[in-house]
């Protein structure tokens, strides 16, 4: 529990609270442990059922093909590390020809820095491009996307909603771009699985990495990635080891999830994950984002997060373009002393570049490292509306204070 007069509105690093019964479902696993597929033991066998239960429950919200095709991970950025490297290792691999991989400049260091690596071990070979941000859009047009896809086109990567703007991305209309010119589509929906819907079909992605302690409200250590229906052919393993059955091929077994889950699972973090899910099942995630949806317009209006002196908004204005993503800054008020006076009043955010420096870059808050970056306030389902008040007059009274760097 949080410190009485404790605000928490840093949702998009991990969200607090849990519901109660994530916590209780891995108190439970601790007292009776055992470990999937690792013998015939009532426990293991009962340890093993939690984890295909919770794959059921990811597959049924994403309205994915196959529990099978869900495959879990520590968090997002193994799972953006296991669906990037697993297909350009394949491409490499089975083509001749240049390789070039396309992302955007909002995206996360968690396609940055893999991509970035890529094309640097295999310079000569493997290049990255970024595509555009417009600020007026904040995402990259979707022409840009059509026009930069060529033959050596390995990928294209990008998230769902910014970590920095909360801005909803067109994901629809890039799928269907990728998917008519046969190009695979990593999609990171870290900030935006379990705030809004997410139909893995209809959004035309191959590959959808989510972390399973933000919006799915599990506890950190976990996470996954979807694999759609024949993209796991064209992905090489990027780990091998034990997966508990056919041990005696020395080989990673052929068939999902196992192809791709070497080694223990982190059972009591996935069982936790399951009761997670199921609160979001049994809510409904429409729920969910309608509930976001008032206290994104309640920030937004007249009275909220940015109604101060001298406070500028990063992101859409319009709730329907966003999750309850919100970075901000002031002025003459750096964004680190914004932060620590807004703890000081209790309000728990996260001031910084948030691990997305060319979104900052393009934004204009990266230039000065006295003042880079933002300070960004996050929700969750368990916020209110009351809450959300306290922040806005914490930062009224903020901007009527004298400014320091």
């Amino acid at each position: 529990m949080l410190a009485p007069g404790r605000t928490y509105l840093d949702n998009a690093a991990t969200s607090y609270p849990k519901p109660p019964g994530v916590w209780a479902a891995m108190a439970r696993y601790a007292e009776t442990c055992g470990a999937p597929a690792r013998g015939g033991s009532a426990e293991a066998r009962a340890a093993a059922a939690l984890v295909r239960q919770c794959r059921e429950r990811v597959c049924r919200l994403i309205n994915g093909s196959s529990p099978d095709r869900v495959v879990f991970t520590l968090n997002t950025t193994d799972a953006m590390n296991l669906a990037i490297r697993g297909v350009v290792m394949h491409r490499l691999r089975t083509t001749t020809g240049p390789v070039e991989l396309l992302t955007t400049e909002l995206d996360h260091n968690s396609a940055l820095r893999p991509l970035n690596a890529l094309a640097e071990a295999f310079a000569g070979r493997v290049s990255c491009r970024r595509l555009r941000l417009d600020p007026r859009l904040h995402a990259a047009d979707p022409d840009e996307l059509r026009r930069a896809i060529g033959r050596g086109t390995a990928l294209f990567v990008t998230l769902h909603a910014s970590n920095v703007t909360g801005a909803v991305q067109p994901v629809e209309a890039y799928g269907a771009i990728c998917r008519a010119a046969g190009v695979p589509f990593v999609l990171d929906a870290a900030q935006s699985l379990g705030h809004t819907g997410l139909d893995v079909h209809a959004c035309g992605a191959d590959l959808v990495a989510f972390a399973g302690h933000k919006g799915l409200l599990g506890p950190t250590g976990t996470g996954g990635l979807y694999v759609a229906p024949g993209v796991d052919e064209a992905m090489d393993t990027v780990r091998e080891g034990g997966t508990g059955w056919r041990s005696e091929d020395e080989r990673m077994p052929s068939a999902l999830p196992e192809r791709f889950e070497p080694g223990s699972h982190n059972t009591i973090g996935i069982v936790g994950l399951n009761e997670g899910v199921r609160w979001l099942l049994e809510r409904g995630v429409d729920a969910v984002r309608r509930h976001e949806t008032s206290l994104i317009e309640r920030a937004l209006g007249p009275g909220g997060l940015v109604d101060a002196p001298g406070l500028s908004l990063i992101g859409p204005a319009a709730a329907d373009r966003r999750v309850g993503v919100f970075s901000f800054v002031h002025e003459s008020i750096a964004p680190a002393e914004l932060g620590r006076r807004l703890e000081a009043r209790g309000i728990i955010g996260r001031a910084g570049l948030h691990c997305a420096p060319l979104a900052h870059q393009r934004y204009g808050t990266r230039a000065d490292p006295s003042r880079a970056g933002a300070m960004r306030l996050s929700l969750g389902p368990f916020v209110t509306e009351a809450q959300i008040d306290a922040a806005a007059d914490a930062l009224r009274e903020i901007c009527r204070e004298p400014a320091t760097v």
